[in-house]
């Protein structure tokens, strides 16, 4: 399809020279280009790719938005190592941080609608990036006033 519709415009322009073209489509005549409208065609079904029917042999590697949430989900574990004092139950923050962020990434794993998945992806990044944004202010003003953070356990 891509030879024949290729070839049909070159024939309309070698051989319609005086067809009007709408402003702005530019055309090249057979003089300006040196070849026949056959040696042009023959140049075109050699160099450019022939579409392939058959499926692919290896499925892309990851997909865009999984890549993503992969992404997004390690961000937040490498974060969630910062958070060293303890909740209210006497469990780590961190810990409660990253149960959270599983429980929500299993809660969206067989979603299928990709408008959600990106909305929900945005969603995350940006808490994440407000959470981080907080953290860093608080632990500038704990200095300021000379108070040291908590250490690593």
């Amino acid at each position: 399809m891509l030879r024949s519709r290729a070839l049909g415009l070159i024939t309309q322009v070698a051989h319609k020279s005086n067809v009007l073209f709408p402003a702005g489509v530019r055309h090249i005549s057979e003089e300006q280009l040196g070849a026949s409208a056959d040696q042009v065609a023959d140049l075109f079904e050699r160099n450019l790719l022939k579409a392939s029917r058959k499926k692919p042999d290896q499925p892309p590697r990851i997909l865009t938005t999984r890549r993503e949430a992969l992404s997004l989900y390690r961000e937040i574990w490498r974060y969630s190592a910062l958070f060293l004092w303890h909740d209210e139950r006497g469990r780590l923050f961190r810990d409660v941080i990253r149960a959270s962020a599983r429980g929500e990434f299993e809660a969206a794993r067989f979603e299928p609608d990709p408008e959600i998945i990106n909305k929900l992806i945005i969603t995350g990044r940006d808490c994440v990036q407000r959470t981080m944004e907080a953290f860093a202010a608080r632990a500038k003003r704990l200095e300021a006033e000379g108070a040291q953070p908590p250490l690593r356990q």
